[in-house]
């Protein structure tokens, strides 16, 4: 059995190596599959939707492109966490894992259909990359509208036609197959060893070997940027497709009154990296800019506190966000979903800019900062 990591410990799954020949997909099972896959998606509250081939079939006709076997979904890569905690739900509801790759893709599986989803990685701060041949720019993710195909809600590219302009082509709107699939038995075999190499060789090779690949498709997409006038930065990288041996992660707070949150927030960042440096606002700058703020700890016992923490490796203190992300070595930057303040948009930014990665983990269900000190205040005033 396979596995892959995830916030509730690992996921076991039984590794496919597919290739669907002349296999369609099956319109009916496809939309219950769908439908079902929006409840749990939306209510993560994740920026997903369809993508590639698969968007074009339901923009242009209300319908899956008659020769698709699978159904592509995109989610963004500081998204991938939350994602793979919902797999446990989905599997509750008859949906297994098949298939993962290390560039960031997923096969879902459920009565015989299948979903493949992309995981999008920056690479700057307009470009995301699949870690394979597709590249789409930040804003037609970004800036989407909600599209009814056949009852379900997916979001849509605002500029959807401008998009498939730059992508495919002013000929996108005649209907037109540009992957073909095969039934031959040796394209099967010959697909499946590549299948299986990939999946067993070491990183140091599976990524190098990537990365060279990667780099025609990136010079073809530059191409295309410069014939539509589209400027892109000078030092753009695919840094996802270069892997580190020893991975830093860091992620910031106050920390005031330490609980069961935090504790799974370390655990959890932990798990994304080898070596976790947390973070902890310094009072007396808490205080200068906020008098009213109540702090209940001084920052170094605040830090004492985290360094008990087995997870936790180093503990700083820092003031703004933004200056102590150009000040500290680590390579994925974990946030909150509520650490979104301009402060933490510009350090995501600078992240963006830098080839670092940032990943949003969601809340521990029942327990919070805010509550615990709510809670103490009443049976304080109770008391009293």
């Amino acid at each position: 059995m396979a596995h892959i990591k995830t916030s509730k410990g690992y996921l076991e799954y039984s590794r496919r190596f597919l290739y669907f020949g002349d296999k369609v997909i099956n319109k009916e099972v496809m939309l219950e599959n769908l439908r079902i896959l929006a409840l749990y998606l939306d209510k993560i509250d994740i920026n997903w939707g369809p993508a590639f081939g698969t968007l074009i079939g339901i923009v242009r006709n209300d319908d899956f492109q008659p020769w698709k076997p699978v159904f592509d979904v995109y989610i963004l890569k500081e998204d991938e966490e939350r994602f793979k905690d919902i797999l446990w739900l989905l599997k509750e509801v008859g949906f297994e894992l098949v298939r993962y790759e290390r560039r960031g893709l997923y096969y879902l599986q459920r009565n015989g259909e299948y979903i493949k989803v992309f995981v999008l990685h920056k690479i700057s701060s307009d470009v995301r990359h699949t870690g394979g041949s597709d590249f789409i720019h930040e804003k037609y993710i970004q800036n989407t509208v909600k599209w009814d195909f056949k009852g379900i809600e997916l979001n849509v590219p605002a500029a959807v036609d401008e998009y498939f302009a730059f992508q495919y082509g002013v000929e996108w709107t005649t209907p037109k197959q540009t992957v073909h699939y095969s039934a031959n038995p040796f394209v099967k075999l010959a697909s499946t060893i590549g299948a299986w190499v990939q999946d067993k060789a070491p990183d140091s090779f599976y990524y190098a070997w990537l990365l060279r690949h990667r780099q025609k498709d990136f010079r073809r997409f530059k191409q295309r940027c410069e014939r539509a006038g589209i400027p892109l930065p000078k030092d753009v990288q695919l840094a996802n497709m270069k892997p580190r041996r020893y991975k830093k992660v860091l992620t910031v707070g106050v920390y005031d009154l330490l609980h069961k949150g935090h504790v799974e927030l370390y655990r959890r960042a932990k798990g994304l990296g080898d070596y976790l440096i947390v973070a902890a606002q310094d009072g007396d700058f808490i205080l200068k800019y906020k008098p009213a703020a109540k702090v209940m700890n001084s920052t170094e016992d605040r830090k004492y506190m985290i360094k008990a923490i087995r997870y936790v490796d180093e503990v700083i203190t820092y003031t703004d966000v933004d200056k102590i992300v150009q000040e500290v070595d680590f390579d994925v930057f974990v946030t909150g979903p509520d650490q979104c303040h301009p402060g933490f948009q510009k350090a995501i930014q600078w992240c963006e800019a830098h080839g670092k990665e940032h990943l949003v983990l969601a809340r521990t269900d029942g327990v919070s900062s805010s509550e615990l000190k709510a809670k103490i205040a009443l049976k304080t005033q109770q008391r009293a």
